[in-house]
């Protein structure tokens, strides 16, 4: 026998103002996709699938949220949903902008380890202040729904062009990875590590092109421990997980994060993941002792500059990586402007120590 849905009860305003609007509130349209060129300029891009219309349950619920449900702003549109919540478009009354405004779902708020995260997102926010960062305005609490309100950025994420367009231009997506590195420096700076860097936590502007790390739901302070961050729990996104992530180690530091970046540069380059599997476990397995295909035997027009960054941010052993965003900033910056030199002996020493480990 089919089961009824639960219908979700909506948090009452019973102290509305009479000219607060309770339609519908609309869905966002999808962002326009910056240009990106595609290798050899004739592959056709390809077209985004249909968007799937929202149907009862929790969409029905953030849709008819009321638009003045929190004090100073007014929200437009929803821009998408997750299992922690909703994010909307929205405007800051007193300064007519644009913002953007993450709700926690209201079961999550009464889980003390969700509500800690959540909290921790905007704390690591607060800390931040960084043109590659998006950046915090404020949070708090409307009628039981705890709210983060954030700088609203227009633009695709790296995802959505890699999804768009295929691999990027090798030099383009080497210009975006290395904003995401001075995120991660000036994160790194504050004593911060992200845990989650992944093509779709990086945002592309549409004007400028500018690259802005975002989400920070798993971000965390070096000197903490306990909780989410303890030895044996696995926190990440499998497809883009250090292997010290993966084993659950809590000494990860922002190595773990170039490690990442290092999956998402070789994302960008190749059109597909370092590793892929049937499940979560499979692929973080891979990550743990399986060597990455070479960028070069993927897509032999890849410059060996940024062939040679994206496989030593992929190295097993974080010793053998970059020791700081700093380093692999200024190996960036030397690809782009055309005076990168190979290191073979440092190549030959991390070889060695693969094969005697």
């Amino acid at each position: 026998m089919r089961r009824r849905k639960k219908r979700v009860k909506l948090p009452s305003r019973s102290d509305a103002k009479s000219d607060v609007e309770t339609a519908p509130i609309p869905v966002a349209d999808e962002p326009e996709l910056a240009p990106i060129a595609v290798p050899g300029g004739a592959a056709p891009p390809r077209a985004r699938p249909a968007r799937v219309p929202r149907r009862g349950g929790f969409a029905e619920y953030w849709g008819r949220i009321p638009r003045g449900l929190i004090e100073g702003f007014r929200l437009e549109s929803l821009m998408g949903e997750g299992s922690m919540g909703a994010v909307f478009k929205a405007e800051q009354l007193s300064l007519h902008r644009p913002v953007a405004i993450k709700v926690l779902a209201p079961r999550l708020a009464e889980n003390e380890r969700f509500l800690k995260r959540f909290l921790r997102e905007a704390r690591a926010v607060a800390k931040l202040n960084h043109p590659n960062v998006v950046s915090g305005i404020d949070v708090g609490e409307a009628d039981g729904l705890r709210y983060f309100v954030m700088e609203y950025v227009e633009g695709p994420t790296l995802l959505d062009l890699i999804e768009e367009s295929g691999p990027l231009e090798p030099l383009a997506a080497t210009r975006i990875v290395v904003q995401v590195a001075r995120a991660l420096e000036h994160a790194s700076r504050n004593d911060l590590v992200h845990r989650d860097v992944k093509p779709a936590n990086v945002i592309i502007t549409s004007k400028g092109g500018v690259a802005k790390l975002c989400d920070l739901g798993l971000a965390k302070e070096v000197s903490e421990a306990g909780g989410e961050t303890s030895e044996g729990r696995a926190m990440g996104t499998p497809l883009y997980i250090s292997p010290e992530q993966a084993r659950g180690d809590a000494n990860v530091d922002i190595r773990s994060d170039l490690y990442s970046l290092g999956a998402t540069y070789y994302h960008a380059l190749v059109g597909r993941p370092p590793f892929d599997g049937p499940t979560h476990a499979v692929i973080m397995a891979k990550h743990l002792t399986e060597d990455v295909v070479a960028v070069r035997d993927v897509r032999d027009d890849v410059p060996a500059g940024c062939a040679a960054i994206c496989e030593r941010l992929l190295e097993k052993d974080r010793d053998d990586r970059h020791a700081s965003p700093t380093e692999l900033i200024e190996e960036l910056e030397a690809v782009i402007e055309g005076r990168w030199e190979d290191k073979p002996k440092l190549r030959a020493r991390r070889r060695a120590r693969r094969r005697f480990r």
